[in-house]
């Protein structure tokens, strides 16, 4: 990983931070559904210059131009999140479409130079430019049509790979270590932003309560357990052999993240509570946000190849994240659960995942389960 992949992900801190905040002061349906959004088209952002970089990096000095110039149009989605659903919306559409014109026409240019690739670029260029040109025409319209034809563009944006899969099959592999670096890389950068909402609520808990040490410490908790989770089961492995494989591990994580967001906001809004029971929708919040994690990562460690002295189960670790999302998700019924009880439960939900690895790493050894072949 380069020093200016490191330099270009500092800007995706600023825009994750300002979408966690949103989050954090709306907690209603409506406030989920535009992180969402939002959260969506700032991921497709991160993914369209990783893959690029993956593909076509080189150290010259157009390389160097174009990443800054793309970093131009992230700061500004990031000045424009807050409101990307309001009053900003307009400036975050057509930051939006900046953004991913250069990185357009990163990938078209690249077909050019490449002619094994120039087929996958061409439909590139005719899905992202649609996208692009629905974001431009929904600066100029009013909502709620402006939001339908993000929608829309978004959908384009997502769906365009798809219809290159089988060619990309056909192309040489991309690194099956760097990727997964990368990507592990965003979700510490995303779990950075938990531990930001954290330190936040208890600088803003006025007084600093023996009970807001204790939330605020679970919900540092929470997050270390979500680390652990990841990195224990998902960032050291590679995906199977296969794009699909590849595709599924790739879109997997835009739910697992926007999970590991959602529970920063919703630790926020548990430690700004001043009830002894918490409302439902920050329950909600909470629970959904933890769930969404846990059933993502398990979703993932299906596309994952198992090497030859792996010590999981497959079916087993499956089942059990599925299985404490599932309970996580029913708290949310709940809408009567104090605090501290709320988040001990969750982080008891991830401590069943931590005690499975540990118990299988440090068990006696016995192999098999053979490597599978690239």
């Amino acid at each position: 990983m380069s020093s200016l992949e490191l330099f270009y992900d500092l800007v995706f801190v600023v825009v994750i931070s300002e979408l966690t905040s949103y989050l954090a002061h709306d907690v209603s349906l409506g406030g989920v559904l535009g992180f969402v959004l939002l959260f969506i088209a700032v991921w497709w952002v991160w993914i369209g210059g990783t893959f690029y970089t993956e593909r076509f990096e080189t150290q010259d000095l157009s390389y160097r131009a174009f990443t800054f110039l793309d970093m131009l149009p992230i700061a500004a989605m990031a000045v424009f999140a807050r409101g990307g659903l309001g009053e900003t919306s307009a400036g975050f559409a057509l930051s939006y479409a900046a953004a991913r014109a250069l990185i357009t026409f990163m990938w078209v240019r690249g077909g050019y130079y490449d002619r094994a690739f120039r087929p996958v670029a061409n439909r590139f260029g005719v899905g992202f430019c649609l996208s692009i040109a629905l974001f431009v025409v929904s600066a100029f319209i009013p909502a709620p049509w402006r939001f339908v034809l993000w929608g829309i563009g978004l959908f384009s944006d997502l769906f365009t790979p798809v219809v290159t899969l089988r060619i990309q099959s056909r192309l040489p592999r991309f690194s099956t270590t760097r990727l997964p670096e990368r990507f592990g890389l965003f979700v510490i950068i995303v779990l950075g932003e938990t531990i930001v909402e954290v330190v936040q609520g208890m600088a803003e808990a006025r007084p600093l309560s023996a009970a807001a040490w204790l939330n605020g410490s679970l919900g540092m908790g929470l997050a270390f357990g979500l680390w652990w989770v990841y990195f224990d089961f998902v960032a050291r492995r590679k995906p199977k052999a296969g794009i699909w494989w590849s595709f599924s591990w790739n879109y997997l994580h835009l739910p697992l993240l926007m999970g590991i967001a959602a529970t920063g906001a919703g630790v926020l809004n548990v430690l700004a509570s001043r009830n002894e029971v918490l409302e439902a929708n920050v329950s909600w919040l909470m629970a959904g946000a933890v769930a969404v994690a846990l059933i993502s990562m398990g979703l993932i460690e299906l596309t994952l190849r198992p090497g030859p002295d792996e010590p999981t189960k497959q079916p087993v670790s499956f089942l059990l994240k599925v299985g404490a999302g599932a309970l996580a998700l029913a708290l949310g019924f709940g809408g009567v659960l104090r605090p501290e009880v709320l988040l001990v439960v969750l982080i008891l939900l991830v401590l069943i995942q931590m005690v499975y690895g540990a118990y299988v790493w440090f068990r006696p050894f016995d192999p098999g389960v053979k490597p599978e072949e690239d």
